[in-house]
């Protein structure tokens, strides 16, 4: 048995799917619905104009201090063997992290490091 929907689901169903793609960041053309002509897209030439990505779509996943090892701090920008060491030490000492800026009390780490990586990190509680 073959399922038949009519005009009005067909178009809810296209609107629906519009909405969708267009929420995740992508463009939609929609012909007319009247009737059915050929599309013909010529290429459009801007200058000075910058395209926005959203950030979900680009961004690498954030690294949580207060359960990452080793290895995962040391992917991080401008953190190597020795602060990742330091990280996890003074995370075992002092529990976890409550705010960014505890990362300045560790031997290596100063604010211009800390606003560097503010983007990439995270604390999970």
């Amino acid at each position: 048995m073959r399922v038949r929907f009519s005009l009005a689901q067909e178009r809810g169903l296209i609107i629906l799917v519009a909405i969708g793609i267009i929420a995740s960041g992508l463009a939609l053309l929609i012909p007319s619905f009247a009737h059915r002509s050929k599309i013909t897209i010529a290429p459009i030439e801007l200058s000075g104009v910058k395209v926005l990505l959203p950030m979900f779509l680009d961004s690498p996943p954030k690294v949580d201090l207060n359960t990452a090892g080793i290895d995962e701090l040391k992917e991080l920008p401008g953190i190597g063997d020795a602060l990742a060491r330091r990280i996890v030490e003074y995370r075992k000492s002092h529990g976890p992290f409550k705010a960014l800026d505890e990362l300045d009390n560790i031997s290596g780490i100063g604010p211009s490091l800390i606003e560097r990586i503010s983007d990439l990190v995270e604390l999970v509680k």
